[in-house]
């Protein structure tokens, strides 16, 4: 750093007296006090090197003897679990883990107790729930499409195959967050190609968002989402009006 003439007054951090420097950074006063200064801040390091490798030490000369203890204290029984004090209360009262009451202040749990109450409780994998639901004639189906699935193997949308589960009645049935779909209904259903829609079934984002009272945005994520089928003729978009009828108009009463 480069320095000036102007002298900056400024406190020695070793010895205390006032002196005058020529740049911010300068701490000491004098050399002998940076030397005095730098050899305490090693003496420090050293000292706490020394004191961190005792308390490493008496750890684990702490774990050693709870090894070889048969007999444990609920806060080492904590400690060997890694649990808090109030957790292994929580396992003695709810029985789980036997423990013996001594006195009033003195709890004793064998180690032995631990390994059987840890042996007696095996992780085990729950299997994945069947999916299984009935057709309309009693039978039970197995085999199921996602939608995903059908939409890529059928290459219809979303709404579609909604709109067409509901129309059809195609049997359906809820696992894990997804809607899974009867394989053999859906072959019947999406296997015949859909006429194009004609110039009637088409309407412009204007007229959808006057029907149902949307902004463009709303109606964009609709579309986007649900991915909608739609053209653009000059300057306006259209959708398929069964399509957003399918999501956004409520069933009715038959």
């Amino acid at each position: 750093m480069a320095t000036s003439n102007i002298r900056i007054k400024k406190m020695c951090e070793w010895c205390g007296n006032e002196f005058e420097a020529q740049k911010c950074s300068t701490r000491y006063c004098s050399k002998r006090c940076a030397e005095h200064a730098y050899k305490e801040r090693k003496r420090q390091e050293k000292k706490k090197r020394v004191e961190n490798h005792e308390i490493e030490r008496v750890a684990a000369e702490g774990e050693n003897k709870l090894k070889d203890s048969q007999y444990l204290t609920v806060a080492e029984a904590a400690k060997i679990l890694k649990r808090t004090r109030f957790g292994i209360y929580k396992l003695i009262y709810r029985g789980v883990l036997k423990a013996y009451r001594i006195t009033g202040q003195w709890t004793v749990i064998k180690r032995a107790d631990i390994d059987v109450m840890i042996e007696a409780r095996p992780y085990e994998r729950k299997p994945k729930d069947a999916a299984i639901v009935n057709s309309e004639n009693g039978e039970a189906i197995s085999e199921f499409y996602t939608t995903k699935e059908i939409i890529e193997k059928f290459g219809v949308s979303n709404s579609c195959v909604f709109a067409q589960g509901k129309a059809h009645n195609i049997p359906k049935v809820y696992h894990r967050g997804k809607t899974l779909w009867s394989k053999a209904h859906c072959n019947r259903v999406f296997a015949a190609k859909p006429e194009p829609p004609k110039e009637d079934d088409w309407i412009s984002y204007s007229n959808v968002r006057a029907e149902y009272n949307l902004t463009y945005d709303q109606l964009h994520n609709y579309v986007k989402y649900h991915g909608l089928r739609r053209k653009k003729v000059g300057k306006y978009t259209y959708i398929l009006k069964s399509e957003i009828d399918a999501i956004l108009r409520p069933p009715t009463l038959k």
